[in-house]
């Protein structure tokens, strides 16, 4: 699957505490972004099909 590069801004002091989280459970920012990201997409699609 290709990957798209991206551009964010976000409070510095949110960024580093969410560096290290990352750091301290050995993943890429990155990964984890895109792993929120997909959990996000597919608890918004669940939901549509619970009202």
């Amino acid at each position: 699957m290709a990957k798209v590069k991206v551009s964010m801004t976000i409070e510095d002091e949110v960024f580093a505490a969410f560096k290290n989280y990352c750091r301290q459970n050995g993943m890429k920012v990155s990964t984890k972004v895109e792993q929120l990201m997909r959990e996000s997409i597919k608890n918004s699609t669940l939901q549509q099909f619970m009202k």
